[in-house]
């Protein structure tokens, strides 16, 4: 098999043993291909979130050679009307988010129940980033709350006083002295710390002790 592409709701999965990418064979031009947002999976991985439009892997052609599964959606806004910071941020998105769950999944227990919220200047944005980091946890096997945890008012506006960076820790210390978050809890906060980064930091609450992971 040498490559195959398909349009397929919203979505094109591009499967292929060459260098190139089949799936910029049904666009016309670069404008048009910067529209997508994509990912490279393995071929079984592929078939396992796409089983209709991806086959499974062949045993002889598995080891004849090297297939993998380009996946690329059209983008909710077009390229160029996202803020520069924002875009930066979503492109990579998968890849930051990613790193920072299995550092966060290290320092806790298997058992434990995660509560996760981001932190960002755009509400949207801060919603993908909360969504992205609850599915990296979730794919991982963890058992993920869908809300984020609830500070009494009073702290709300304390910690609205502050930078990012002094809130968090409070805020650890109060879920965990308001009992919001149990023993068995840990809350991963993703936040842009300072407003000039696009680098996300984030950290973990665990038993009312504040951790950054970076």
């Amino acid at each position: 098999m040498e490559a195959f592409a398909i349009y397929w709701l919203g979505a094109i999965f591009s499967l292929s043993n060459s260098a190139g990418d089949p799936v910029m064979q049904g666009w016309k031009g670069r404008d048009e291909a910067r529209q997508l947002d994509c990912e490279r999976l393995s071929q079984a991985e592929a078939h396992e979130r796409f089983p209709a439009e991806v086959p499974a892997t062949a045993l002889r052609s598995a080891a004849l050679m090297d297939i993998d599964a380009l996946v690329c959606r059209r983008r909710l806004l077009r390229y160029g009307e996202r803020d520069d910071r924002d875009e930066l941020v979503l492109s990579q998105l998968g890849v930051e988010v990613a790193g920072l769950t299995q550092q966060a999944m290290a320092l806790a227990a298997p058992q434990t129940r995660w509560f996760v919220d981001a932190f960002y200047p755009q509400p949207q944005v801060a919603q993908k980033i909360a969504n992205a980091a609850r599915l990296s946890l979730a794919e991982a096997g963890q058992h993920v709350s869908s809300q984020a945890p609830l500070l009494a008012a009073a702290d709300v506006a304390i910690l609205r006083e502050l930078t990012l960076a002094d809130a968090l820790p409070l805020a650890c210390q109060r879920l965990s002295a308001e009992k919001t978050l149990g023993d068995h809890d840990a809350f991963l906060g993703v936040a842009l710390v300072r407003p000039q980064e696009t680098q996300l930091h984030a950290g973990v609450c665990l038993q009312g002790g504040w951790r950054w992971l970076r």
